[in-house]
């Protein structure tokens, strides 16, 4: 009896001393994290700091594997795993034996990540917030991307600001985005964010978003877009449209009358921003300023949009709403000097010499640095090669530089009216 009891304080005893092992340095996780998270209860950005919620947080922590979170418990609410680096993530991020059916929020920004398998995620199926901002995410080899999404069956917002890599165009990835959409099925998604990709048209994959139609939200700010050109007659449910900080003059006809469109429809409200876009008031912004003061969508602020640009010269800095003349200076070409007609072509010229700056069609920051560092690097060669050959080159050169002092100056005393004199 009494060895029983000895038996059952002892091993207690172990017990506590283990959890106390486990949590001893006060993060409350598991051993597995090596104290560099934070586990328990806290208020969430995610849910405006409404109610506490049990969250695992390892922002900023080193870590270059996601081995630890096999031990997330499976109580987690909201998992920030945050400005690591972690270029791949494997199969089975999570422990596929374990059931996390209170898991609502992930947050996996910042890590450097280039490569989600289709298989990383499981259990999943009740995270109604996925984070993938600001990544390096390449999505256009075909592998098993398509299905990255394909587990979260309760998606209802996706955070894809600044995710993919740079080395890729836009256009390019838009494309397999539309797939990713299509495999992933995310039949409850409601808002995406699309913001700081670099974005200059989706003309070529119009039906991007038609994948997901219950879309609520689309935001597409700090991109370069220049126009509306994506179709939204697939998502009934759509509310609004950010196109702030872009690169839009004017919206073209195309666009103005599928926004109408989709806004006549029965019980259809659409709001659209566009806010700090450089808008252009010129002979051709007619249109759309008419169109501003007309239309019943709801156009964020736009009593307070501004000319960047426009002529006469005196409408920048107006409000569009009070801008009274609207042309375009004549344009006079050496072939054609009295015609004053300002046709298409030529109107382009105007903008790419005043908008240039909004016209950029060239390269990413990645390929300009590759460039730079190219030519600084073939430079130093050269260099450092005439450097240890400068005998030779001395050797070579000297011939040949007095030949050139010498045709030069005779050639001078023969073109002048008056000789001078030439060393040589």
């Amino acid at each position: 009896m009494v060895l029983g009891r000895m038996l059952v304080v002892i091993l207690a005893t172990a017990v506590m001393n283990g959890f106390c092992l486990a949590t001893s340095d006060g993060t409350g996780c598991p051993v597995g994290f090596r104290g560099k998270c934070h586990c328990g209860l806290a208020y969430s950005i995610y849910d405006n700091y409404k109610n506490k919620r049990y969250t695992v947080n390892c922002t900023n922590t080193g870590f270059s594997t996601t081995d630890m979170l096999h031990e997330l418990p499976e109580d987690t609410e909201v998992l920030i795993f945050t400005g690591n680096y972690v270029p791949e993530l494997p199969a089975n991020v999570l422990d596929n034996l374990k059931d996390y059916s209170d898991l609502d929020v992930i947050d996996m920004s910042n890590n450097n990540i280039r490569f989600i398998q289709g298989k990383t995620f499981h259990k999943v199926y009740t995270v109604k917030t996925l984070v993938l901002d600001h990544n390096d995410l390449e999505i256009t080899d075909e592998k098993e991307r398509p299905r990255i999404f394909s587990n979260f069956e309760g998606l209802e917002r996706l955070h894809l600001t600044n995710a993919f890599t740079e080395r890729i165009n836009a256009s390019d990835y838009l494309l397999s985005l539309e797939d990713i959409f299509y495999e992933s099925k995310l039949e409850e998604l409601k808002v995406i964010h699309l913001e700081q990709n670099e974005i200059w048209s989706i003309r070529v994959n119009q039906k991007v978003f038609c994948q997901v139609p219950r879309l609520e939200q689309i935001f597409l700010g700090d991109n370069r877009l220049m126009d509306f050109d994506f179709r939204i007659d697939c998502l009934p449910e759509l509310r609004y449209i950010d196109l702030e900080r872009n690169m839009i003059f004017r919206l073209t006809d195309e666009a103005m009358t599928r926004l109408d469109a989709f806004s006549n429809k029965k019980g259809s409200v659409l709001e659209i921003n566009m806010k700090e876009n450089p808008f252009a008031c010129d002979c051709r912004s007619e249109a759309f300023i008419h169109w501003l003061n007309l239309t019943k969508i709801h156009v964020t602020n736009s009593s307070n949009y501004t000319c960047f640009d426009g002529y006469p010269r005196t409408n920048i800095e107006k409000r569009l709403q009070e801008v009274q003349q609207l042309t375009c200076p004549s344009f006079k070409s050496k072939t054609s000097i009295s015609d004053d007609i300002f046709t298409e072509r030529e109107l382009e010229d105007f903008h790419n010499t005043h908008y240039g700056d909004h016209h950029i069609t060239g390269y990413s920051s990645a390929t300009i640095g590759a460039l730079s560092f190219l030519l600084v690097f073939t430079s130093s060669l050269l260099l450092a090669v005439a450097y240890f050959h400068r005998q030779n080159l001395k050797y070579l050169a000297t011939p040949i530089w007095t030949f050139i002092t010498r045709y030069v100056g005779y050639t001078g005393i023969a073109d002048e009216e008056t000789p001078r004199e030439v060393n040589v």
